[in-house]
């Protein structure tokens, strides 16, 4: 069974490879991120951080009570 499966990866791996060069960033071929992308990759950031920053004044504010 995992011949099986490692097989099918193998295949799947091997079809796929042509799909990646259609990614927008690889047709775009640029060296330098765009200002679209750098916009999009701190967007990104944006909701991590909130999540740890609450969860930090969470855990300050729950020690202050005790």
């Amino acid at each position: 069974m995992r011949s099986r499966v490692a097989v099918m990866a193998a295949v799947l791996g091997l079809c796929a490879r042509p799909a990646w060069a259609l990614c927008p960033n690889c047709l775009g071929q640029s060296s330098t991120l765009g200002a679209a992308l750098r916009l999009v990759g701190v967007f990104l950031l944006v909701p991590p951080a909130i999540f740890f920053a609450a969860a930090i004044a969470i855990r300050k504010l729950s020690r202050a009570t005790k």
